[in-house]
């Protein structure tokens, strides 16, 4: 089986990464945004495996998010999953999933890392992020009327310090978070109309969230 099957043949990509516990409507937005607005051919979800940034005791288990995410992109033709983080043991780390990506796709392939405005504040604590901004691009998301001041100050400074290449992009907010929907679900409280049919499905089936 090729792993990197969805993404051959490509010059263009987005990787969005998280825990999607679970995959929502705000996920899907967001790259119907980037496909919208920027010139990525795909955007690909890359399910964190043992997050280094999370507390990871109560997350779900690696293949019934990836599974979510799969039923969530069934009709989203320019979306695919991958699992390379799900199945790669021990923690995982976007600058290893980024040097295989690299290694397997070739250096002409051109993609960028979608991330939250406040998260790139904490890039430097990541592992190897020099090195990231050195083989990545990142495009960074920011919500309407957020003060992007101290924003591009901080791009401007990892742009000349180490030739990263940044990018913004703005987009509408959707109401909804994993959190919010977990807990709807402990609660009893319908989920209804927050994320995809067939994910909400795979919810009640499998019991998630329930405790």
């Amino acid at each position: 089986m090729d792993r990197f099957e969805a993404l051959r043949g490509l010059k263009r990509f987005a990787i969005l990464g998280g825990t999607f516990d679970p995959i929502h409507n705000g996920h899907l937005e967001t790259a119907r945004q980037i496909l919208k607005k920027t010139d990525v051919e795909k955007v690909i979800f890359v399910p964190a495996g043992v997050p280094p940034h999370k507390e990871i005791l109560g997350v779900t288990d690696g293949e019934s998010r990836l599974k979510m995410v799969s039923l969530a992109l069934q009709e989203e033709p320019l979306m695919a999953v991958s699992d390379l983080e799900v199945h790669r043991a021990g923690t995982t780390y976007t600058v290893d999933t980024v040097e295989e990506l690299r290694r397997e796709l070739g250096e002409d392939v051109s993609f960028s890392f979608v991330m939250g405005a406040d998260a790139l504040f904490y890039l430097s604590s990541w592992k190897n992020y020099r090195r990231l901004l050195e083989i990545c691009k990142f495009l960074v998301v920011t919500r309407p009327g957020y003060d992007t001041s101290r924003l591009k100050a901080l791009v401007q400074q990892l742009e000349e310090e180490y030739h990263g290449e940044l990018s913004f992009l703005e987009i509408p907010p959707v109401e909804v978070s994993s959190s919010q929907i977990r807990q709807a679900v402990k609660e009893g409280r319908s989920i209804q109309g927050l994320l995809p049919e067939a994910v909400e499905q795979f919810i009640r089936i499998q019991k998630l969230y329930r405790n």
